[in-house]
């Protein structure tokens, strides 16, 4: 006779996802695109707090207005095609949630865990800038700090995540970009 426990559910695991949707290739893909949009939301984002909050070693003419008026619009629409790039990067790579840890090596332990530390730290950054980004523009504060400074310190710390991300992923880009994406299931 099993017990209660023989009858739940095992975790998933990397391999139980088939779809080739959600694999290296087309999160190499979209990455690329929100890779854009995030680089030009924050050069936007540095251009609009700089000018707001101008250091007295910098001045940049407030002539003419569709300077701003420009970067501001690109920093609104890469942010907002952001969101669904993220939600389709974040589906696209589920499956790396489930691999499997490698127990054995202390130093592939290390280096696994720093990488997971970093992508959590990359994907909380983002959610919380997508999300502050797009409550702002509907202008509904449902927190009680300054948007300005944190939404800009944050961009910080989301643009250095996604930069060393790229950093430790490029063999994984490499080679992705080197297949095609296909329609279907992996063999």
């Amino acid at each position: 006779m099993s017990g209660w426990a023989d009858r739940l559910p095992r975790p998933p695991r990397e391999e139980d996802f088939t779809s080739t949707l959600r694999g290296p290739e087309v999160a190499a893909r979209v990455g690329v695109w929100l890779g854009v949009c995030f680089t030009v939301a924050f050069l936007t984002g540095v251009w609009s707090h700089l000018y707001q909050d101008q250091p007295s070693w910098l001045s940049i003419p407030t002539r003419p207005v569709w300077v701003y008026r420009v970067t501001q619009g690109l920093h609104y629409l890469s942010g907002t095609a952001a969101v669904p790039l993220l939600l389709v990067k974040l589906y696209a790579v589920y499956p790396k949630l489930f691999a499997k840890v490698p127990f054995g090596k202390v130093r592939e332990l290390l280096l696994h865990l720093l990488e997971r530390l970093s992508i959590a730290l990359l994907v909380a950054a983002s959610i919380f800038q997508l999300t502050t980004g797009v409550l702002n523009t509907t202008e509904w504060y449902a927190w009680s700090f300054s948007f300005r400074s944190t939404h800009y310190a944050v961009a910080w710390i989301a643009f250095g995540a996604l930069v060393l991300h790229v950093a430790v992923k490029l063999p994984v880009i490499g080679s992705a970009f080197a297949r095609p994406v296909d329609d279907g299931e992996r063999p």
